[in-house]
């Protein structure tokens, strides 16, 4: 067998060998159905909005991409409206260009007597001049905001929401060019 691992069973010395794969895989299954019986999961270690943003940003270093950061929440109208229209075609072409690192920002919430988010506040405003949702930041492969798209450039007024077309023409304009 080239190139891997042949496992070979015979009767005698070689089922020592042997013995040790099989008791290391006994000792995983028995951990798994222990942790099953006791109706616990294995602790999963979530990335940081960080460590997502960083590693975005080596993507598009590779990928020659710049990355687009999409903040946003569930309970807010226009981030349901920005969900459904990046899905249409044009919008889907010129994400093509970016690594889309999309960061929910949970419900509003007053600290003291300042209005802020229960989640990815202190990202947002790493990036962000104001703390409103949707919103989208261009940011180069080193992680340096190129530019702080304005929704006032993509939003419709009648009926109200946001414009696929235009929103695809400004984020064609900020991907780089092959």
């Amino acid at each position: 067998m080239k190139g891997g691992r042949k496992i070979h069973y015979e009767a005698g010395g070689n089922m020592k060998k042997n013995a040790g794969f099989a008791g290391f895989f006994s000792l995983v299954f028995l951990f798994f159905g222990v942790v099953q019986l006791c109706g616990q999961t294995p602790a999963v270690i979530e990335k940081t909005s960080g460590q997502i943003i960083g590693d975005a940003c080596k993507s598009a270093v590779s990928n020659k991409r710049h990355v687009l950061l999409k903040f946003s929440a569930e309970w807010c109208p226009w981030c349901v409206d920005m969900k459904k229209i990046f899905q249409e075609k044009s919008i889907q072409e010129a994400l093509k260009g970016f690594e889309l690192v999309e960061l929910d920002v949970g419900k509003r919430v007053m600290v003291g007597d300042k209005k802020t988010y229960e989640k990815n506040y202190d990202v947002m405003m790493k990036y962000c001049e104001k703390a409103f949702i949707p919103q989208l930041i261009v940011l180069d492969p080193e992680g340096k905001v190129v530019a702080r798209l304005n929704p006032d450039d993509y939003e419709k007024k009648d009926p109200e929401g946001n414009d696929p077309e235009k929103l695809a023409k400004i984020l064609l304009n900020h991907s780089l060019k092959p």
